[in-house]
């Protein structure tokens, strides 16, 4: 009995990282004012599988995507409800266990956008490394 619990003791510290084979996506989609959109829909797909899930932004904008694989190259793209071209598509590899977070922006940020829409989170322009 000793035995058995000593090794379960001795197991316990990787046990939290054992199940830990993919990443999440998470983010938020609003307009140029601001505003979430709801309905707008992200597609995540694995490059190397061609594996597509379709996530569609609730009343807040928010959209998520849990469990992803970790061993390749993500495309996410961001399409405005009913939509059939991408308004921003980021690609990129993901890091086991991580959230990475792509926001999107539907619409030209100008002068009369919130300030927030200008940081490097929420920023989608050519020069971006997560978009092509």
């Amino acid at each position: 009995m000793k035995a058995l619990l000593l090794s379960l003791l001795l197991l316990l510290p990787f046990a939290s990282h054992a199940g830990q084979l993919s990443s999440d996506f998470r983010g938020r989609v609003v307009d140029a004012t601001g505003q979430p959109v709801p309905g707008a829909v992200m597609l995540v797909e694995h490059v190397e599988t061609g594996r597509i899930t379709r996530h569609v932004a609730n009343a807040k904008g928010r959209w998520h995507a849990l469990g992803k694989r970790s061993d390749g190259t993500y495309r996410v793209s961001c399409f405005a409800p009913n939509g059939s071209t991408p308004a921003v598509r980021f690609q990129g590899r993901v890091a086991l266990g991580q959230v990475h977070v792509r926001n999107c922006v539907l619409g030209e940020v100008d002068d009369l956008s919130p300030a927030w829409l200008s940081s490097w989170q929420w920023r989608q322009s050519p020069g971006d490394r997560f978009v092509i």
